[in-house]
């Protein structure tokens, strides 16, 4: 073989050597991303631990962290109620009978909200075991009473940070529920405010994009699947009542905190697997390399 065509032979082997590098560096990033999803996770107010109270530091059901339960101002805070409160003397749907409530019936009760004179209530959770992996679902139930023109009740979904990648809620004065995400700012849903309360549940559908479907409780406003982007991973959810209004019928709630399974094809494989299928393909490079070097 000419000098020229050895020269172009390293060259080959280094550029392969590289490229399997590569494969082998990708496949512990993709592994290491699969690996810590969040966990399976299951609450609500039923539980015992909210038997009387609902308090910073209390921790209920499985796979989440504890809440962090802040305020803003003198005139806001958190309970365990009926949900039904809110409804604001509004009759319920035919064949519902407790809005958002655990159990469901009208003694059942959610996680409750209230803010006035410019104060705020801000109730925050992370996820346990890592941030929504892709094909996990978080689902949340979310129902508003009254909310003064300008003020909100907000469900957000955050990063590591504390940054809001995605959030759904209701401004008083406008006419339906909004989004924001990566790329939307304050879009409408096309779903009109009710007093009963919906169901919601975020699906990341890859790295960076998801569905979002709303279900009403009240059956005769159609449900809505919204899809868009998000720019980052999702660590954990805030839900926040903005200075909605005094009185009970302002009062903000949430229930049934949820995350679900990966589908089985989205099984992460175990972290071990990516440490050998990288050590194959780095030692594959290097015979490869030698055996290009050696002719």
């Amino acid at each position: 073989m000419g000098m020229l065509q050895q020269v172009h032979g390293k060259k080959l082997g280094v550029s392969k050597l590289l490229a399997l590098s590569a494969l082998a560096t990708v496949a512990i990033a993709g592994i290491g991303q699969t690996t810590r999803a969040a966990l399976v996770a299951s609450d609500n107010a039923g539980n015992s631990t909210y038997s009387s109270v609902w308090s910073n530091g209390s921790n209920g059901g499985t796979g989440f962290g504890a809440w962090s339960l802040t305020t803003t101002g003198s005139s806001a805070g958190f309970f365990i109620g009926s949900s039904t409160v809110n409804d604001n003397s509004n009759l319920l749907p035919t064949g519902d009978a407790a809005d958002i409530n655990t159990p469901d019936n009208s003694s059942g009760s959610a996680w409750g909200m209230y803010a006035n004179s410019s104060s705020l209530a801000t109730a925050t959770r992370d996820f346990t075991g890592g941030d929504l992996g892709v094909g996990q679902s978080f689902s949340l139930a979310f129902d508003n009473g009254n909310i003064q023109s300008g003020s909100s009740d907000t469900l957000s979904l955050l990063d590591s940070s504390g940054s809001t990648l995605f959030q759904f809620g209701f401004v008083g004065g406008l006419s339906d529920y909004f989004y924001t995400d990566y790329t939307s700012t304050a879009a409408d849903t096309g779903i009109g405010f009710t007093y009963f309360g919906l169901d919601t549940v975020f699906t990341l559908t890859s790295l960076s994009t998801y569905s979002f479907t709303i279900t009403p409780i009240d059956t005769a406003i159609s449900a809505k699947t919204i899809t868009g982007t998000i720019n980052g991973p999702i660590i954990g959810f805030q839900a926040v009542n903005d200075n909605a209004g005094s009185g009970d019928g302002s009062n903000f709630y949430i229930n049934s905190a949820a995350i679900s399974a990966a589908p089985s094809s989205a099984v992460p494989l175990p972290a071990t697997f990516g440490l050998v299928l990288a050590g194959g393909l780095g030692l594959a490079a290097i015979g490869l390399n030698r055996r290009r070097l050696m002719v």
